[in-house]
């Protein structure tokens, strides 16, 4: 080889010589941050547990004013022969916002098939994080994979615009979906965050956007806020969701991964289009009494038309209703609710991977007057009330059942006992309705509320909503008010609003046998029998103590002598 060939091919080798030292350099002066997926929570002794990692949000929004939230479910370092591992991926949904903790469906799934397959350990890890779309999911895949799911659930699909790297988003860079998955492969490395945070020192002041402490998330995300129907951005979002559901699908299967995906719902009868063309309401008015092909005409290219036309019609023609809010949220510029040809990529993707479809639009339809989807089920755009949320747990519940994935559904659970069990507590469900009264009252509900952020003053009026208030306000955590809630339910008899606290922090705390114990207390309070022995078999698995074991055991006998009973007659 010449000498001037040598030179250049070590010349070109430079700039990467001189990276690979840069890194290493960085690393040992702990520069950077990385970003697993999940961590290993600190305990003291075996087992070993994981968790999602709170700051993996960090990887997708890069400005430390924005924060994602999402739930941290612990499950086993090790996986187990009696356990059946579920993660779930999406968004603000799986993550169960405004009400999360024992709101969210992810959970109402666990606490059912907890129940149903009492001699197993289920697992039901969400891995959700507010405002993110297909881009973090398919992010995500790899690592859990890596995890050895039995089952993963996803829903996602109404963030592929605003979401973290959107094709709207004002956190993106770029509308080529390869570049983006490039750039988030690169995060991990140092020298790369070092070029990424002098970027951002630099360009940080101009055009600044208002923080999340003066308006909404949704106005910080909502960078291209006008996206018609049929544009280039809105084409960019259906791409991006396409090619990044396909790598995920892809991945699952490939590692002979069981998929269950959903298709994804929005309120249409009960929220008009956040913007629209302009319309005189009394010259539409009249055209609707009138002249009605006009007004038809004319609900074809403008949403708050279409919106009153469809409202017209919701009496006598049910059809005609859902076909016109349907076109009105497709024409309305602010895409914060998923379009139709995300459900129709969703329907093709899952035959193509061979993921198990789960049409959840067609669930909740079947539960809605008109069978609209309105605020009968929803709290506000995307978000499922906590009937909505057990609409989704009980969906994929019947669907694990049809995958037969699990034996033995001896001890089903059907949907008239499961709703009468929703592990939810009063004071979660009055928090989630506080967060969604101050939301209606910001942009994009109200336009005149840009760059400001709402607060009411809630007035209370019981220990409920008095406990509510502290926590949605931060004056004391959600653990110390739960335990300060399970302790005046107690005394005061409320037993079932006791129960549903202890079921909460089981979903916090399922490591620890006390939480158990408390939920048996109240379970036998209530004449529960069957309920209270599986929470004393918890406790006692857990604890192992005299006085888990002697309470179990007396517990047993009561169970066998009930049967014995029972029998006899």
């Amino acid at each position: 080889m010449k000498k001037e060939t040598k030179f250049k091919i070590l010349a070109s080798l430079l700039p990467f010589v001189f990276l690979i030292i840069l890194e290493i350099i960085l690393r040992l002066v702990n520069y950077g941050v990385s970003y697993p997926l999940f961590k290993q929570v600190n305990t003291n002794q075996e087992p070993y547990y994981l968790q999602m990692n709170r700051y993996v949000a960090g990887k997708y929004f890069k400005d430390n004013d924005l924060r994602a939230d999402n739930q941290t479910d612990l499950f086993l370092k090790t996986k187990t022969d009696s356990t059946f591992r579920i993660f779930v991926q999406g968004a603000s949904t799986v993550v169960g916002f405004p009400y999360y903790r024992g709101g969210s469906f992810p959970r109402m799934l666990k606490h059912r098939l907890s129940h149903t397959f009492s001699n197993k350990n289920i697992e039901v890890i969400n891995t959700g994080l507010t405002a993110v779309n297909s881009f973090t999911l398919e992010d995500f895949t790899e690592d859990i994979i890596k995890l050895q799911p039995d089952l993963v659930i996803i829903y996602a699909g109404h963030n592929e615009y605003y979401g973290a790297l959107g094709a709207g988003s004002s956190i993106s860079f770029s509308s080529h979906p390869a570049l983006i998955r490039f750039y988030l492969s690169m995060k991990e490395f140092r020298f790369f965050q070092l070029i990424e945070n002098t970027f951002y020192k630099f360009s940080k002041t101009a055009n600044q956007k208002p923080s999340t402490r003066e308006t909404t998330l949704m106005e910080v995300l909502a960078k291209n806020q006008l996206i018609p129907y049929d544009s280039e951005v809105y084409d960019a979002g259906i791409k991006q969701f396409q090619g990044n559901m396909a790598h995920v699908l892809k991945s699952y299967s490939k590692n002979n991964i069981p998929v269950l995906l959903s298709t994804v719902v929005s309120n249409e009868k009960d929220l008009p289009p956040f913007i629209s063309d302009s319309l005189d309401e009394i010259k539409f008015q009249h055209l609707l009494n009138n002249k009605l092909g006009e007004a038809q005409i004319l609900a074809q290219k403008n949403a708050k038309a279409a919106y009153l036309l469809a409202k017209n019609y919701l009496i006598k023609d049910q059809d005609s209703a859902k076909k016109y809010f349907r076109l009105a949220k497709e024409l309305d510029y602010l895409r914060f609710r998923a379009p139709e040809a995300i459900n129709e990529q969703i329907i093709e993707l899952s035959e193509k991977y061979g993921a198990t479809l789960v049409d959840m639009k067609a669930v909740f339809e079947q539960q809605s007057p008109n069978q609209i989807v309105g605020d009968e089920l929803m709290t506000e755009h995307v978000h499922p009330n906590i009937f909505g949320q057990f609409l989704m747990a009980d969906a994929f519940y019947e669907a694990i059942k049809e995958m037969h994935i699990l034996k033995d559904w001896s001890h089903y659970i059907a949907y008239p006992e499961a709703i009468q069990d929703i592990p939810i507590t009063k004071i979660d469900s009055i928090k989630g309705k506080m967060v969604i009264e101050e939301l209606k009252q910001s942009w994009p509900y109200d336009m005149n509320m840009s760059g400001k952020s709402a607060s009411i003053n809630f007035i209370t009026e019981n220990f409920d909503e008095e406990v509510a208030l502290a926590i949605h306000k931060n004056a004391i955590p959600w653990d110390r008010a739960m335990g300060q809630a399970y302790n005046a339910y107690t005394q005061d008899g409320y037993y079932e609003k006791a129960l549903h606290v202890a079921q909460s922090l089981i979903f916090e705390y399922p490591e620890q046998g006390k939480v158990y114990q408390m939920a048996g207390d109240m379970s036998l309070k209530l004449d529960r029998i069957q309920d209270a022995l599986f929470y004393y078999q918890k406790w006692n698995y857990l604890a192992k103590t005299e006085e888990s074991r002697k309470a179990l055991n007396s517990l047993e006998n009561v169970s066998i002598q009930n049967k014995n009973s029972l029998e006899e007659n």
